[in-house]
């Protein structure tokens, strides 16, 4: 990266000390612009995103060292907004979860990779809220816990109708 009157200019790249890549990202004026590419130090790509004045904007894109597809989640000045996705290697949806200025809100969803509803959750302000239920990958429901400000309030009520 060169400098101009003090300020970051250009590529600035930066290698494990294996040699292999560990990141990429473009300087303005000392802000990071344009796509930023993190790189496992296998080589393979870990995730990108776009920098606008040095802030996280629009889709990340996670991935498995392997190469598949592991989350999706978008920025709006640096913070989380909307949903995110993960997925298993497969491909299959692993979980979704919305976000609201960086910290989670409403259904949280975790998925088994036969993409039978395993989990589900309320968040308010990053804290599970109500009651969460657990179902076996036949749909039935396995049990039930209530939360609290993200604290467990009472047992776990198991299904004694099922399995």
């Amino acid at each position: 990266v060169n400098c101009s009157d003090g300020l970051r200019q250009g590529e600035q790249k930066e290698y494990y000390k294996s040699g292999e890549l560990n990141y990429i990202v473009n300087f303005i004026d000392d802000l990071r612009q344009g796509e930023k590419r993190e790189y496992y130090d296998s080589g393979e790509l870990e995730f990108a995103v776009n920098k606008i004045n040095g802030l996280k904007q629009g889709e990340q894109k996670g991935y498995y060292e392997s190469g598949e597809l592991k989350y999706t989640v978008n920025f709006i000045d640096n913070l989380k907004q909307g949903e995110q996705k993960g997925y298993y290697k497969s491909g299959e949806l692993k979980y979704t979860v919305s976000h609201k200025d960086n910290l989670q809100q409403g259904e949280f969803k975790y998925y088994y990779e036969s993409g039978e509803l395993n989990y589900i959750v309320n968040f308010i302000d990053d804290l599970r809220q109500g009651e969460a239920k657990g179902y076996y990958k036949s749909g039935e429901l396995e049990y039930t816990i209530t939360f609290v400000d993200d604290k467990q309030e009472g047992t776990i009520r198991l299904n004694k109708n099922s399995k």
